[in-house]
């Protein structure tokens, strides 16, 4: 009897689940497989020092909902600050204003507001854009940048590569006079794969299962559960991210907008 073919989505396990369950709602078989895991990265020295910063700062950057997650999960002070209604006013050079907030997308939205940051203190995309991205932001908050503009960079370490440097945004904050600085608030990894998870892979790398992929470091540790992609499927949810399937020999690679609606129909535009 054939092996039913499959959805398989790679986010973490706890972001994975809403996504499963809307998928197996609109009737695609889907499962969770996670490719990347995550775990905190503060110390509590280094937590304190993180919170000293992110108060003083004119503009916070959070660069996915898990630096959100991982930032407020354990920096109970700096929501006080954070999400005081209205906004608490700091003054930095002279001037009261209220410090921003920059997400990429609906979901680092999503949870910037469910630790209560007020909306009119967050700058995303449009919701309608093609991508949600570091570009696609800075065409709507560049305005918001002049010499000295303090902006802290929320994000996660690859514990794989520690080397590498997401520094666009950075390089374009810079150029326009601002002050970067950096938090590593957790830690992207490699899961370890069991013996009976690498056969599982193995067999959907073959079996015409569609994998989705929505971040280039899952793709990197996919040599870890499975090798020969030359007959798999898979929709990506970034040019970049197809980019790195199709280098990685997927067969079929479509690319979609990262909102299960717009997934699930590439999904199925392919099945």
């Amino acid at each position: 009897m054939p092996t039913p073919l499959r959805v398989i989505i790679t986010r973490p396990a706890a972001q994975a689940a809403p996504w499963v369950a809307a998928l197996t709602a609109q009737g695609l078989p889907a499962v969770s497989f996670a490719l990347i895991d995550i775990a905190s990265a503060l110390s509590d020295n280094a937590l304190a020092t993180v919170q000293e910063r992110a108060v003083h700062v004119d503009v916070c950057m959070w660069v996915s909902s898990n630096a959100v997650e991982h930032f407020f999960q354990r920096n109970s002070a700096v929501v006080q600050v954070f999400t005081a209604q209205p906004a608490i006013k700091l003054i930095v050079s002279g001037v009261q204003h209220k410090p921003r907030h920059w997400a990429t997308g609906p979901g680092t939205v999503a949870a910037l507001e469910r630790y209560g940051v007020p909306s009119e203190c967050i700058d995303a995309p449009d919701f309608a854009a093609a991508q949600w991205d570091s570009q696609t932001l800075w065409q709507r908050v560049a305005g918001q940048v002049r010499a000295g503009t303090q902006v802290l960079i929320v994000r996660g370490q690859d514990i794989d590569t520690p080397n590498a440097s997401r520094d666009w945004l950075a390089q374009q904050i810079s150029a326009a006079g601002g002050v970067v600085d950096f938090a590593a608030v957790y830690q992207r990894r490699a899961p370890q794969f069991t013996a009976q998870q690498v056969a599982w892979a193995q067999a959907a790398a073959q079996d015409g299962s569609v994998w989705v992929f929505s971040s280039s470091q899952a793709l990197t540790h996919l040599p870890a559960v499975a090798c020969g992609w030359g007959q798999a499927r898979c929709v990506a949810t970034h040019e970049r991210i197809a980019q790195a399937a199709q280098a990685r020999g997927f067969a079929v690679v479509c690319t979609s907008r990262p909102t299960i609606a717009e997934v699930a129909q590439s999904i199925k535009s392919i099945l």
